[in-house]
């Protein structure tokens, strides 16, 4: 069994709740977004690094964009993270950092965990990636970077045209499809599973094969 696990953004105390309720003996999947926007993101990379014997750990937008804010400062991601939408001064502060500060002022292990996250994850009866996917192209290692990361509407509103494997993904707060945070976006080919933790929903991990669902909701709204 593999247990597929929702946006995090920061809220620690619904993460360590929610792995307690997983059988340790059983495989994670995260697709992305493990920073920004809530109240220590720090913290919740600390409590992924002792998962990672057992874990796959996907890109999301976010960390993408702290990746280019280092590297690539003038891109549209490295730009971006600091804008109050996106939350990454409040990943900064976890750290005890400023706008001023350097890849180097990171800890090793987690440099190490931002540079070494995937696009997508396959198995036998799923494939999991943070954004989405562009229909049209059938191998994931075909797919572009920018869609993976970031794609929305267009993927959720054409997902039942995918040929291949049921698709685990986050990205977009269900809410926005299905009225509610606490129901994940279920589709004919795909389930998406950011159920909106740091708007003070529910982080959310989905066993496979199965279907079951493992919910803790937020103890509040966090922005």
């Amino acid at each position: 069994m593999t247990w597929v696990i929702g946006d995090i953004h920061g809220c620690i105390d619904e993460l360590s709740a929610l792995l307690d309720r997983l059988p340790s003996s059983e495989a994670l999947v995260f697709v992305g977004d493990y920073i920004d926007r809530g109240p220590d993101s720090r913290a919740v990379v600390d409590r992924l690094l002792e998962e990672k014997d057992r874990s796959v750990f996907l890109m999301g937008n976010h960390e993408a964009m702290l990746y280019a804010f280092y590297f690539e400062p003038e891109s549209d991601e490295g730009s971006a993270w600091l804008y109050p939408a996106n939350g990454g001064g409040k990943t900064l502060a976890s750290y005890g950092l400023g706008p001023r500060s350097h890849w180097e002022d990171l800890p090793a292990a987690h440099r190490l965990f931002y540079s070494s996250l995937k696009l997508f994850h396959e198995e036998q009866h799923f494939l999991a990636v943070h954004a989405g996917l562009r229909v049209s192209i059938a191998e994931p290692e075909k797919q572009n970077r920018t869609d993976l990361l970031w794609i929305r509407n267009e993927w959720i509103k054409r997902e039942k045209e995918w040929t291949g494997k049921h698709v685990v993904y986050g990205h977009t707060p269900s809410a926005e499809f299905t009225g509610n945070f606490q129901e994940p976006i279920r589709g004919s080919k795909s389930t998406g599973i950011d159920t909106g933790c740091v708007y003070g929903g529910y982080l959310s991990a989905l066993q496979i094969p199965g279907q079951r669902l493992e919910q803790v909701r937020a103890h509040r709204r966090y922005i």
